[in-house]
């Protein structure tokens, strides 16, 4: 079967989290990603939160979560060898990723410009923190610092607790989200009209789409979002999350149908005619005594039984996973989210990481091999572009790869 992107090339200049996932996307799909790193440090990533052993390999769990299926090369960008080795690259490119910062990358001379002068229907996607104008152009930037500018921190947690960030990396996933559909878009342009483009994605700008509905609301209603914790938007005390007698559960009730099956579900049909159940305004205004009498229940068995009950009944239940039980939840053997790998050379077996959120009929996206270690398709790929044994080791000699 053909895969989506079998026969396009991707530069992938980027680093850390949102660049490398939107190439992950691509090579998911059969692209020929070639991951261009520093020679001697590589994608800062590979060492980050890593234990002794990885980071003497280059090669975090961080690192191989994002990199699969792509070859890795080592190019000094500064050295007019290295940017000789780029231009031959970029002849039979399609699509450039890059995530410095604003500005680098031409001073280089790899903008887009320049480099759509050596491809004129290159696809060059920049990702950034702030975008490529305005006064915040330019400005590093990490998952964190957009969490927080985003507005995103400020509507997580609660009245006592403060703003939170998220628990993970959701703005860099999210950028790379975007930057994958904008180069998807940008090919099947091209393949109408044989033109190229630059796209411009900003961190920013994707944590603000993931904030949709709440910054509607204050747009359109002049209303100030609350940091509700784990309640629902809709301040109904049948959507929450409580303990159970063996862990947490999260149920989401917020029409009369659902509530009905709720009451039935917890074994409680008596409170089908309590307003304060039957009633969306009742399970608003009586949300705290709502809440008090659903967690007195759910604390009477465990969260396996309730999730059973529950979801018999028809209502929207699941158990609150820690990583381990979520590997582990029998669903996840039927989606193929988790792609076990050979490892890469130097560490022993198989390694597993996750990998695309969707199935296809035909050219299903697939894993094929681990993250590269650094440099390590370095002469594979030189040989491909006419350089010869000789040629190679000279690069290696005067350090340009």
């Amino acid at each position: 079967m053909i895969q989506a992107f079998e026969g396009i090339r991707v530069i992938d200049f980027s680093q850390v989290l949102a660049g490398p996932f939107a190439a992950l996307q691509m090579a998911l799909l059969g692209a020929d990603v070639i991951k261009i790193e520093q020679p001697g440090q590589g994608d800062q990533m590979r060492t980050m939160m890593a234990d002794n052993k990885a980071a003497e390999m280059k090669l975090s769990a961080a690192f191989l979560g994002v990199n699969s299926n792509k070859r890795g090369i080592t190019v000094d960008l500064k050295h007019p060898d290295g940017k000789e080795i780029i231009k031959r690259l970029l002849t039979d490119a399609d699509v450039v990723i890059e995530n410095f910062k604003a500005g680098v990358l031409e001073r280089l001379g790899f903008g887009y410009e320049a480099v759509r002068a050596i491809k004129p229907d290159i696809v060059y996607c920049s990702i950034s923190g702030y975008g490529q104008q305005g006064p915040m152009a330019g400005q590093a930037a990490y998952d964190g610092a957009i969490q927080a500018a985003s507005g995103m921190m400020n509507v997580t947690g609660t009245a006592d607790t403060g703003p939170l960030r998220a628990g993970y990396m959701p703005v860099d996933v999210s950028a790379g989200i975007t930057a994958a559909f904008a180069i998807s878009s940008a090919l099947f342009r091209r393949s109408r009209t044989g033109e190229g483009q630059r796209l411009d994605v900003a961190m920013l700008d994707s944590a603000m789409t993931l904030l949709s509905p709440v910054i509607a609301k204050y747009l359109i209603t002049g209303v100030e979002p609350e940091r509700i914790g784990n309640a629902s938007p809709t301040y109904q005390g049948t959507a929450d999350t409580w303990p159970t007698k063996d862990g947490h559960i999260q149920m989401t009730v917020i029409t009369d149908a659902m509530a009905m099956k709720m009451c039935h579900g917890l074994g409680r049909p008596e409170l089908a005619d309590d307003p304060r159940f039957a009633a969306g305004q009742g399970r608003v205004d009586q949300s705290d005594e709502v809440k008090a009498i659903i967690g007195e229940i759910f604390m009477t068995d465990t969260t396996a039984h309730w999730v059973k009950r529950l979801g018999d009944a028809g209502v929207p239940v699941a158990p609150v996973h820690d990583i381990p039980q979520l590997v582990n939840f029998p669903q996840m053997a039927h989606r193929g989210v988790l792609m076990t790998l050979p490892a890469p050379p130097g560490m022993e077996g198989e390694i597993t990481v996750t990998g695309s959120a969707f199935h296809a009929s035909n050219g299903e996206p697939e894993g094929k091999t681990a993250a590269p270690l650094l440099g390590q398709h370095t002469d594979e790929v030189l040989a491909e572009l006419g350089y010869d044994g000789n040629a190679i080791q000279a690069f290696r000699d005067n350090s340009v790869i």
